[in-house]
């Protein structure tokens, strides 16, 4: 049950994040695609791509701490 729970927890938390930033993360970590191909379908720099994942993620951490483990 808490699995179920905490999935719906962290796709509410992917959903407030913005559009691209969470497409990124999606594609890269939920995916799992290379970050070539991410940029590419993207049209970022890869210096961008690490930082919209390092944005997302800190979005997402903060979002999980206030609604799941806080």
């Amino acid at each position: 049950m808490e699995r179920a729970e905490f999935w719906e927890v962290f796709s509410d938390c992917l959903g407030k994040l913005p559009q691209r930033m969470a497409g990124v993360f999606s594609q890269r970590e939920i995916d799992q695609l290379p970050a070539e191909e991410v940029c590419k379908e993207l049209a970022i720099t890869p210096t961008n791509l690490w930082v919209l994942l390092y944005r997302s993620r800190l979005r997402l951490w903060k979002c999980l701490d206030a609604n799941w483990f806080g």
